[in-house]
């Protein structure tokens, strides 16, 4: 959670006691360096109220189960991301994952567990992207990972989660994987529902060749 909020209202309050207690001193000869208890209280209170708008704000962006992005958030910033791809005759790739068997591992391990796994994935997910990119969990057991000025390549991305996740199924002892739909802007598509459409038939269609397989 970043401390914007508190960060801006406490210094606004530090500077408009120092231009009181300036004033004060200059015409009515209060004394610098007297303790400005008042001053004190309030820069509390304030870094108070600035803690609760970071709270919403935090919550109005992020999932509260995984803490990375949710629907709203994507929602709101891909028009302007869309703008940047447009302004610089950049490509953007959007992946689009679901967690294979997510029902059966909430039926055997319990919703706890399942809660759990849907947290490892998010961290896997940041562990597997840049800063540059977006991470978001979109609905239930699906997450989106946007990645603008990309050179048209997702392998790398889906390489490194698949490495990731190979571990993290050690770690708990139980198969955890993920089917991965991609689609690209503005080669596929130039909308945010029609990109998540095309990743959405592709993840399907892999996720239907891996239960063949099987």
């Amino acid at each position: 959670m970043k401390y914007t909020g508190r960060i801006v209202i406490t210094v606004v309050v530090v500077v408009l006691i120092g231009i009181m207690r300036i004033y004060g001193n200059l015409y009515y000869n209060y004394p610098l360096e007297s303790i400005p208890f008042l001053g004190i209280i309030a820069m509390l209170v304030c870094w108070w109220l600035g803690g609760q708008y970071d709270k919403v704000k935090f919550y109005a962006e992020k999932d509260i189960l995984t803490e990375i992005y949710n629907r709203r958030f994507v929602i709101e910033m891909f028009p302007k991301i869309m703008a940047q791809m447009d302004k610089r005759n950049g490509n953007l790739i959007l992946f689009l994952m679901d967690v294979d068997h997510f029902k059966m591992i909430n039926d055997t391990y319990g919703h706890e567990m399942g809660d759990r796994v849907l947290q490892y994935m998010a961290k896997v997910f940041m562990s597997s992207t840049t800063k540059n990119e977006i991470v978001a969990r979109w609905a239930g057991d699906e997450f989106l990972i946007i990645s603008p000025f990309s050179d048209g390549t997702s392998g790398v991305i889906i390489e490194r989660i698949q490495d990731a996740l190979k571990a993290l199924s050690g770690q708990l002892n139980m198969d955890v994987s993920v089917s991965i739909g991609t689609a690209t802007y503005p080669h596929d598509a130039e909308t945010l529902d029609a990109l998540l459409n095309i990743a959405d038939r592709q993840m399907y269609v892999t996720k239907a060749r891996r239960k063949s397989l099987v």
